[in-house]
């Protein structure tokens, strides 16, 4: 029996089975019904130097994720695609890991995997229920009627799958799942101060920091009048939805000020032509990457490559 005896819902009733080929609770678990072509597999991050590299390497969308934060990927080679990230320490804020891929041999190539990327990143920054981490923006996919009309199909019942695996990217029964600190540190009262465009920067020694953010690079450091964003730093194009309004109109402002330049080949982001100071590391973070993130993001640098300024 069921809890609820009678179904009123307009959507026919379904059945999803949980599979736990390796036991336990808390591993890997496999989701998928009788009559799909797809199966969501979820595991905790750090199973992901245990993986089999030989029975990986397949088609997949996967999604990053703990409550504050989701990375939302694809790849032709998941097995070594998870591995890389895995060793990225950009990363490691993931706690589990979710992968959409075909079910037992069911089409599913890298088209499919493109185009589950580009809409569930929509759903997920729709939803505003964690903040979303971009490095390449998802791409668009031009594709006849029929052809996307079978991958919609495959983007509702991922979601389903998906939702019962544990996911709470896409949907929740919460209305949100930012931690209080990121929503205290949004719009502080010196975050609407002043920003200096084309400032003279010179980081004290030692005090350089990288920011965290996927792929992208930005290096700064703090000073008594705020944070410094140095040239050659890296900002992506889009903004999220998530983000305050106040990150717009700052890059509206670097805009007219012609701080910002193309960066050849590449479309997702610009590059600082000249250093500008922040009023706080916070709202700097918001600015570069776009999206509704926090000061903690500002981290000692891992990587020793040099900044490129514009001649």
């Amino acid at each position: 029996m069921t809890l609820f005896a009678s179904n009123s819902s307009v959507q026919p009733a379904c059945t999803n089975n949980v599979h736990r080929p390796m036991g336990g609770i808390e591993g890997l678990r496999e989701v998928h019904d009788d009559v799909g072509r797809l199966t969501a597999s979820a595991f905790p991050f750090a199973m992901i130097k245990d993986m089999s590299m030989t029975r990986a390497a397949v088609p997949a969308c996967y999604i990053l994720a703990d409550h504050c934060t989701a990375y939302i990927g694809e790849s032709g080679n998941i097995g070594r695609r998870l591995s890389d990230h895995f060793r990225d320490q950009s990363k490691a804020f993931a706690k589990e890991v979710y992968v959409i891929s075909g079910y037992e041999g069911a089409w599913f190539d890298t088209t499919a995997a493109l185009y589950l990327q580009y809409r569930l990143t929509k759903l997920a920054e729709q939803a505003g229920l964690v903040d979303i981490m971009k490095g390449v923006n998802p791409q668009v996919l031009e594709l006849p009627s029929h052809r996307r009309a079978s991958l919609d199909i495959f983007v509702e019942h991922g979601e389903r799958l998906l939702f019962d695996a544990g996911c709470r990217v896409l949907r929740s029964n919460f209305a949100s799942q930012r931690r209080t600190v990121a929503d205290v540190d949004t719009i502080g009262p010196d975050d609407s101060g002043p920003m200096q465009i084309g400032v003279i920067a010179t980081p004290p020694l030692g005090s350089e920091l990288q920011l965290n953010y996927g792929d992208l690079w930005a290096r700064g450091f703090p000073t008594p009048e705020g944070f410094v964003v140095m040239a050659g730093s890296e900002l992506r194009s889009t903004v999220n939805p998530s983000a305050p309004p106040i990150v717009e109109a700052r890059r509206n402002e670097l805009a007219g000020a012609q701080a910002l330049m193309a960066i050849p080949g590449v479309q997702d982001r610009q590059r600082l032509r000249v250093a500008v100071c922040f009023p706080s590391a916070a709202i700097a973070a918001k600015v570069v990457t776009g999206a509704h993130v926090d000061s903690s993001k500002w981290q000692p640098p891992r990587d020793p490559r040099p900044i490129l300024v514009a001649a």
